[in-house]
């Protein structure tokens, strides 16, 4: 158990140094990259779209925006990067009585530690703002491992599909930007008619994003049953995920 927490420390570590060696901004790129995504959507969906936050507990677009950005961005380079974590560590993977499952987790570690950064500059910036109501913030502690849970589990299951079926990071491409669409991120959910608002809520990004909402514009949580059902799904993918990949590890080598 130490020895794979030593090896996880490590893989985050590289990860993270080897992202910004020769890199001039450094760390910065961790709040550039949302920053340029939260100007543009703002531009587009309030000033060209003039898109009512129906429900919202702010006035700004871009506060509003940005509590979804800060999971999403998130989630999407999680996934984006477990899929490939197998295939881009070949050596590793084929050393014997090698751990390939921190491939995964330290993926999503790494785009978790992005996350955070970002997440304290905003947090300033909701202070500034007077917006920041602070009573909802321990919901985070929730919200954050429910993220970790369900993005492990699904790239756990990715991981071993992209080693058998190279295409596979092309379909996720596709079915990732339908999932943020498919998401209330650039829309509030009271927006949506209710005959497809039903169909949204079973989302489970759905709820992660709403409960990112309750604790940074103290917003209403989500209804018990669906962060009930968040959680359970998230279990449920981890654990599917942790054994499909145990169980198609061994024939990793064979295909690498």
């Amino acid at each position: 158990m130490r020895q794979s927490l030593f090896l996880l420390k490590e893989l985050v570590k590289r990860d993270l140094q080897s992202r910004y060696a020769g890199s001039a901004l450094g760390l910065a790129w961790s709040f550039v990259q949302p920053l340029w995504m939260l100007l543009l959507f703002t531009f587009v969906f309030s000033t060209v779209l003039q898109i009512p936050l129906t429900g919202a507990r702010t006035g700004s677009f871009a506060v509003f925006l940005f509590c979804g950005l800060l999971p999403w961005l998130a989630i999407h380079e999680s996934l984006l990067r477990a899929a490939t974590a197998v295939t881009d560590n070949a050596g590793l993977v084929k050393k014997v009585r090698f751990p390939a499952e921190v491939l995964v987790l330290a993926v999503a570690l790494g785009a978790l530690f992005h996350e955070l950064v970002a997440g304290v500059v905003f947090l300033a910036v909701l202070v500034a703002r007077g917006e920041l109501a602070g009573q909802g913030l321990p919901l985070l502690l929730v919200a954050l491992p429910l993220q970790v849970a369900l993005t492990v589990g699904i790239g756990l299951l990715l991981a071993p599909l992209h080693v058998f079926f190279r295409d596979t990071v092309q379909f996720l491409g596709i079915g990732l930007n339908a999932w943020f669409y498919l998401t209330p991120i650039v829309y509030p959910l009271g927006l949506v008619p209710e005959r497809y608002r039903v169909w949204l809520e079973l989302n489970p990004l759905t709820t992660l994003v709403e409960l990112y909402r309750a604790a940074l514009l103290d917003a209403d949580l989500p209804p018990a049953p669906r962060l009930a059902a968040l959680a359970g799904v998230a279990v449920a993918l981890l654990a599917a995920g942790l054994w499909s990949f145990r169980r198609l590890k061994p024939a990793f080598p064979d295909h690498l």
